[in-house]
């Protein structure tokens, strides 16, 4: 199922840097910087995927099949360094971190620069 994430989010996900995903979660980040392995292995798990891109305002949450088959298509371009200019002229780029909530759900969250 994928889901705009945009609308549920509250004044107290801005206020302490939370996330409130698409399963009433509210999610702190534990990594910014994730390896594609480790990503591949909690998304081959059923970790949900949340996605989000400042420059058209994209903020999804993917699980099951929908966050396989966008981890699938954008896992080639998740980076562990800042992107330089040129990789950043032909694709969005993304870093991948892992957050989770008070109860220990997990989540794979992919921060783009496009």
């Amino acid at each position: 199922m994928r889901t705009d994430l945009t609308d549920i989010q509250t004044q107290a996900d801005a206020d302490n840097r939370t996330v409130t995903g698409a399963d009433g979660e509210v999610y702190a980040r534990r990594t910014t910087r994730m390896a594609r392995r480790q990503a591949d292995e909690l998304i081959a798990a059923g970790t949900p995927l949340v996605f989000e891109r400042y420059g058209d305002a994209l903020f999804d949450w993917c699980d099951g099949a929908d966050a396989a088959s966008v981890w699938a298509s954008e896992r080639t371009y998740v980076i562990t360094s800042e992107p330089t200019a040129k990789q950043l002229a032909k694709h969005a780029m993304w870093t991948a971190g892992l957050w989770e909530s008070g109860d220990g759900a997990r989540l794979v969250y992919l921060s783009g620069r496009c």
